[in-house]
């Protein structure tokens, strides 16, 4: 076996077109970290911001005292102005002295006094951003925030927020407006890794591993015949070959994925900072309720879900290239099979299934499942990402054992 797991690291280092994958990859991670980096808001951006507002206020208030007659008639509404530009004072000289809990305080306050005027989710049937439920989410992370002493990514006003609950804007301009506010980016290395476990460790990143341990099958390289069956000729037990090539792509993916993580911690230390593990991530529960888990944790258990779902990938993988001899025609018939599962299982009819949480191909769907947002959207709280790792690795047992069979049958 140890034979077998050297010849495979061996064969996968010497080939062009994994280092050029390994290479893109590296590329994407840091052209994304440079993005994150010119969108992350920082101090002169909320101060810019809140100037903005101040000019705004004060020209309602000429408006409002033009003569002196106006002024007598407008005068509450020109002290409220007046009042609004003091606050914004005091969070543009708290956010110089980067005083994050003034800030933060004043941000839970504002959300209280919406909160307790507002009928509850429970209450109330009504699915406008942003709904009870939304100012409930940002009140409690920022007391997350004040009670772990977080520095905040901005912006953490009671309209920087979007969850699953808010299913109509008045206008498009207000969901233009809500997700402008929403998307927010940071260059610190725990929330840079969490935007990039995001919008990377999704079907299309599967399908990039799929391209990128495809050579694994073939030594010569795409096209041509592979050492599957070469193997197979040799004097070697038949579990070993099918063992080793397993092992060794789950080895290698291990290790792309930590050199990936490893590069995207290093971007954020050298050019901002390393951030905070416990910032906090949103988790759906039954009857309106949430809670939060640290970001760090959420990391690392979407990184879990994913290696899983990459080993079910390669499961396919490992069957097609026993069934076929061309490396090509093997990665395309796995992302056809794979595809074809993520779509079919996004239908209503295959989320209403009673064994719906026990599909795998479900679980492509990352992010969602972690924060329980996709049990949500289901209305099936089985959709937990414990149930996904089990059904994950039962199917691909399954499947990697028809491979074992078929290639022992071919052998012969």
């Amino acid at each position: 076996m140890k034979d077998l797991l050297l010849f495979e690291f061996k064969k996968i280092t010497k080939i062009l077109y994994f280092m050029m994958m390994l290479l893109a990859l590296i590329a994407f991670v840091s052209f994304f970290f440079i993005y994150s980096y010119v969108h992350t808001a920082r101090v002169d951006d909320y101060i810019y911001n809140n100037e903005a507002i101040k000019s705004s206020h004060q020209l309602s208030i000429d408006e409002l005292s033009n003569t002196e007659e106006d002024r007598a008639t407008n005068k509450e509404d020109i002290k409220f102005f007046r009042g609004e530009m003091e606050e914004i004072d005091m969070l543009s000289e708290s956010a110089r002295n980067h005083d994050w809990e003034n800030i933060i305080r004043y941000e839970i306050a504002s959300s209280e006094e919406t909160v307790k005027v507002l009928p509850s989710q429970s209450e109330e049937n009504v699915y406008t951003w942003p709904t009870h439920f939304t100012n409930e989410v940002v009140m409690e992370k920022n007391k997350w925030l004040l009670e772990h002493h977080i520095k905040p990514v901005l912006p953490i006003h009671s309209f920087s927020e979007i969850t699953a609950y808010d299913r109509v804007f008045n206008t498009a301009i207000d969901e233009q407006i809500a997700y402008e506010f929403f998307n927010k980016y940071d260059s610190s290395s725990i929330y840079f890794l969490f935007l990039l476990v995001e919008n990377g460790l999704t079907i299309g990143g599967a399908i990039f591993f799929l391209f990128l341990f495809g050579s694994m099958i073939t030594r010569e390289g795409l096209g041509r015949n592979g050492p599957i069956h070469f193997l197979a000729t040799m004097p070697l037990k038949r579990w070993k070959i099918i063992w080793s090539k397993l092992i060794t792509t789950i080895l290698l993916t291990f290790f792309v994925l930590f050199a990936t993580i490893l590069w995207g911690t290093l971007l954020g230390i050298v050019f901002d900072r390393f951030g905070d593990w416990g910032y906090p991530v949103l988790i759906y529960e039954p009857d309106f309720s949430f809670r939060f888990i640290e970001m760090g944790n959420f990391i690392l258990l979407s990184l879990l879900l994913f290696l899983s779902l990459l080993i079910f990938c390669y499961s396919w993988l490992f069957l097609y290239s026993v069934l076929l001899k061309q490396t090509f025609m093997t990665i395309v018939l796995t992302i056809i099979t794979v595809g074809s599962g993520y779509l079919l299982s996004g239908s209503d009819i295959a989320i209403t299934q009673e064994l719906a949480p026990f599909n795998p191909f479900h679980y492509f769907h990352i992010t969602e499942v972690i924060t329980m947002e996709y049990a949500f959207n289901a209305e099936n709280y089985n959709f937990t990402m414990w149930n996904g790792i089990i059904s994950l690795f039962i199917f691909s047992l399954i499947i990697i054992l028809v491979a074992f069979l078929l290639f022992r049958r071919k052998a012969k």
